[in-house]
């Protein structure tokens, strides 16, 4: 009779830890191995841990400090960790062992933002997560609501497959009926600011150098200000362009005369183009730059294979401004699971009782 192997919590490699989130069905790029170095690069605090067995990774993530006082620290799984939520006993042994070990590093509160759907949830994945002692906190750390355009989803838009080496996120060519067919599952007026954005406004597209993007955060600030958010300090995209290299692309909208209008910065990572931030000139707000730059990157995430545009995190309500452009380009809301925090310790019970269930927030 031949033994089954055990599984065991343990810390993975960074070859392990790439090679499971690599070949994962479900990927995301706060759960990769270019974030986790860029984790190192900072100075916070952060592990490669994984359910094993034999030689075969069954659960892993990135567990890293968001919050640190007096020695004792919160630890969390940001959009992770990378599960097969289906498979209950690995998922919770994992988060068991797991809480085992961030304690003895001082942790006193572990909490967790699976990326996995609400329609894909098992239907005890509540209730499992409160048994083992994780509290809902809704939306809390991570967007709990996220607009994205499934290209599977568009009638009669042929399949294409991932293509290898990408071409140009400025230059993408599609065969014309494919582009048609692309353009008019927008909403009309959308179509239209995107046509008038270059036959009568003549505006330009441009990728942004490292050393360019004060551009980038300048719109993003002005943006802010409209809108009611404070954008991350230009070092946060310094450091994704850093590890994620090519998979990542900011891009600025230009008048004639070289002014920029309207810059948005991209994630281009497992089966989908995330369009991470942006912003616009109030001033030139009509002119379309903001709907030419999101076309361009529609067209790249579809010549080159990507399953899905995902718009990032929204506010879906049908009087929100930011939700109403979104909803232009005709995609579908996503529901995440949201957030949960379990205690490590008796002061980290005590700090997690006085959270309360996060209702939406108007995250851009």
């Amino acid at each position: 009779m031949i033994q089954a192997m055990e599984k065991h919590f343990s810390i993975i490699t960074e070859s392990e830890f790439e090679t499971f989130t690599k070949s994962f069905p479900c990927k995301n790029y706060m759960q990769s191995l270019p974030m986790y170095k860029r984790y190192q690069s900072i100075g916070r605090e952060s592990y490669l841990v994984g359910l094993v067995e034999e030689k075969n990774v069954l659960v892993a993530g990135i567990a890293s400090v968001i919050y640190e006082r007096f020695g004792k620290k919160i630890f969390s799984f940001s959009r992770g960790p990378i599960a097969d939520y289906s498979k209950v006993d690995d998922f919770v042994q994992f988060l068991d062992e797991c809480k085992k070990f961030l304690k003895a590093k001082h942790g006193i509160a572990l909490q967790i933002s699976p990326n996995l759907l609400m329609p894909n949830a098992p239907n005890d994945f509540d209730a499992t997560l409160k048994k083992h002692g994780f509290k809902r906190l809704g939306e809390y750390e991570q967007v709990k609501w996220t607009y994205a355009l499934d290209f599977a989803k568009i009638p009669d838009l042929p399949f294409v497959s991932p293509a290898e080496p990408k071409s140009s996120v400025l230059g993408p060519t599609l065969p014309e009926e494919s582009e048609r067919i692309l353009l008019r599952s927008f909403r009309r007026d959308h179509r239209y600011t995107i046509k008038y954005a270059t036959e009568r406004y003549n505006l330009k597209l441009r990728e942004l150098e490292v050393n360019d993007y004060p551009i980038l955060l300048k719109l993003m600030e002005e943006s802010g200000k409209v809108h009611g958010f404070v954008p991350r300090d230009q070092k946060f995209f310094e450091q994704l362009k850093q590890f994620f290299g090519p998979d990542v692309a900011a891009i600025v909208a230009e008048l004639p005369d070289g002014t920029p209008i309207a810059a948005a910065f991209f994630i281009l990572y497992g089966n989908e183009v995330i369009y991470l931030s942006s912003g616009f000139s109030r001033e030139h707000k009509k002119l379309g730059g903001p709907h030419l730059i999101q076309w361009t990157m529609i067209k790249y995430a579809y010549a080159n294979g990507y399953q899905k545009y995902n718009f990032w995190g929204t506010n879906p309500d049908p009087e929100n401004g930011v939700f109403k452009f979104k909803q232009g380009f005709h995609g579908e809301v996503e529901e995440f699971v949201g957030t949960y925090i379990a205690p490590l310790s008796a002061i980290g019970k005590a700090y997690i009782n006085k959270l309360h269930y996060a209702k939406q927030r108007d995250l851009q």
